[in-house]
């Protein structure tokens, strides 16, 4: 069934189409190998954390999504395995081709070019480096790729027809809502009735795991304006520095597109056209600005006479081909054709920058200051974790001696709430470990986002059941709820089969409209969109159902159903929806043989604390 992936094993064709596909709906993270068992699961090289599940279920939460935990669970599961499946089949994602898909992103575009500023603000909100970047990226790219691959089968027209006609057609429709509001008063309340709703529904009156806590918090940020630093001082960091330090060079290109993936004769093409550009360039030098807007398909940089920017040697320009031909070159120069992984190359150092002292000083001063400020914060770290384990239960001597405030949390923080309260996933997994919940020590040190905190319990709580005497009033309030919904179902069944005997019924149905399948799927549950679906008129005569949207039932008269086989647009639609389910079942196949091929194995976490 698989061979066919064989011929994919590079994705730089695939990887420049795939903005707006997305694998998961909570969004992907990155999965990184760890040393110790401090995971759930590890399946082959991918780990999935504790901490890598919470994430995506607030990212499910924030996207507007029902965050089920085991759910969440299983999708990652299956992103991992099709992380070693895209191994399997070779398939991999460069540093260049990363960068080149982040250039051609609109949403780091000015008047229609790259905007390093645009980039730099998103990478100082959501990164803590470049690294951590690139990881992430690799991960959704790869991911994004494996996805393309598997709902890439093509439907015919026929099959097509078949899935339009059968769920897609517009369907003619009136409704007639039964407001459950109109049976509140024949709902009969007692005590008795009230404590076997509750014991039948106690999940839903559960106190979750939670804990007030004190907390004190060193940064590194907080000690570098602090530190002092001589001009002696810089000076030898700058004699030191000189012999590595390196000029930096303003750089220009044109480019040719031509992917490695691309077949020989592509590539072919693109560099004689790269060739004969470049005898233009080396006839006319001064214009190359004006060649390159004319030429260069490197959409980030053409308009800009193919300016990439200043650049050291350091492996930033991404093309290491490109960046070896740059710095051969001197002020002024031309390089002759130079071939990447993205195409053909014709380079120009419009500007040379060497180093000097006065140029260098602020930037040597900063450095000075973080690197003293980081081995003063190395030892208040220590110190203060000496503090915290001599008196485990005060902090207070800790922050006093760190010279730093101690706060409180006085509003009870659960796992559920800790994102909303901005507390990381490790000062979470902190507190309600055995040694800050149980016993009410002081932690030990915990890193998080470049800063330490150290935390302590002041009152914890056990998961527990509100007493029925605590709750009873909401246990009233969603008893008669629940029991007027009931009351106007019962109601709306009558109807319907009054109405299927066609018999006459007061009702209040409001206008006839066309109702799009999908459409009605995005907002109504599965149950509901499938009983509409089931619901065909005959003979000229309307079909009844009863929808049960959340809430209320809804009595729903669907008179007619449109047929658009002919609809080039719909046709479209239907054939796309139908290679996504071709597509979801292949990968459900391909992830079931890979559970059988890639070991796994167990770690110390666990998917939730009722473990």
């Amino acid at each position: 069934m698989f061979h066919a992936l064989e011929k994919h094993r590079t994705p730089a064709q695939i990887l420049l189409g795939l903005i707006g596909l997305s694998f998961m709906s909570f969004g992907l993270i990155s999965f990184q190998s760890r040393p110790n068992d401090a995971y759930i699961v590890q399946i082959g090289e991918q780990v999935i954390t504790r901490m890598q599940l919470e994430q995506a279920i607030r990212n499910t939460e924030a996207s507007g999504g029902q965050a089920d935990r085991q759910a969440v669970f299983q999708t990652l599961m299956q992103q991992a395995y099709l992380l070693e499946g895209a191994k399997k089949l070779g398939i991999s994602v460069s540093d260049e081709q990363i960068k080149q898909f982040i250039v051609d992103m609109p949403d780091f575009h000015t008047n229609g070019q790259f905007d390093a500023n645009k980039f730099q603000q998103y990478m100082e909100h959501n990164y803590a480096n470049e690294q951590a970047f690139l990881d992430e990226w690799r991960v959704r790219l790869t991911t994004m790729a494996m996805q393309r691959l598997l709902v890439s089968n093509v439907s015919s027209d026929s099959q097509a027809t078949q899935i339009l006609n059968a769920t897609l057609s517009p369907r003619t429709v009136r409704s007639a809502a039964i407001d459950p509001q109109a049976f509140v008063a024949q709902v009969k309340i007692s005590d008795e009735e009230l404590k076997k709703f509750y014991e039948a529904n106690q999940k839903n009156y559960a106190l979750q795991q939670g804990i007030k806590y004190e907390y004190m918090v060193l940064s590194p940020k907080d000690l570098a304006a602090k530190q002092i630093v001589s001009n002696e001082e810089i000076q030898q960091a700058f004699n030191e520095m000189q012999g590595s330090l390196k000029a930096k060079r303003t750089i220009a290109h044109i480019l040719i597109n031509a992917p490695k993936s691309a077949d020989a004769d592509t590539r072919a093409k693109a560099k004689a056209e790269a060739e004969k550009i470049l005898a233009e360039v080396k006839a006319k030098p001064e214009q190359f600005a004006e060649l390159a807007k004319k030429y260069s398909q490197d959409v980030g940089s053409a308009n800009n006479g193919g300016m990439l920017g200043e650049f050291a040697q350091d492996g930033r320009l991404g093309s290491q081909s490109l960046e070896d031909a740059a710095f051969a070159l001197k002020e002024g120069e031309i390089s002759d054709v130079v071939e990447s992984d993205a195409g053909y190359h014709i380079a120009r150092v419009t500007d040379i920058n060497t180093p000097d002292f006065e140029g260098q000083k602020e930037e040597i001063r900063q450095r000075l200051q973080e690197r003293k400020a980081q081995a003063e914060y190395a030892k208040l770290v220590e110190q203060a974790s000496e503090l915290a384990f001599e008196t485990p239960d005060k902090l207070q001597p800790a922050a006093e001696k760190s010279g730093v405030e101690l706060q409180k949390q006085d509003e009870w923080l659960t796992r559920a709430n800790a994102s909303s309260l901005n507390v990381p996933q490790q000062v979470v997994d902190a507190l309600f470990g055995n040694e800050v919940f149980t016993k009410k020590h002081n932690s030990e040190a915990i890193s998080a986002n470049g800063v330490t905190w150290f935390v302590r319990a002041t009152e914890t709580r056990n998961e527990s059941i509100e007493p029925f005497e605590q709750v009873k009033a909401r246990v009233q309030e969603d008893f008669v709820r629940s029991e007027s919904i009931r009351l106007a179902r019962a109601h709306a069944e009558t109807m319907l089969k009054d109405l299927q005997a066609g018999k006459a019924v007061s009702l209040t149905w409001s206008a006839p409209e066309e109702v799009l399948p999908l459409e009605f799927r995005q907002h109504a549950p599965q149950a509901a969109y499938e009983t509409l679906m089931k619901a065909m008129p005959r003979d000229g005569k309307p079909a009844y159902t009863l929808v049960d949207m959340p809430n209320m039932p809804v009595l729903t008269e669907v008179s007619a159903i449109k047929t658009v086989a002919d609809d080039k647009q719909q046709l479209a639609m239907a054939r796309e929806s139908l290679s996504a389910l071709k597509g979801d079942a292949l990968a459900q196949a391909y992830i079931a043989i890979l559970q059988k091929e890639i070991p796994t194995k167990q770690g110390a976490e666990k998917v939730s604390d009722n473990e």
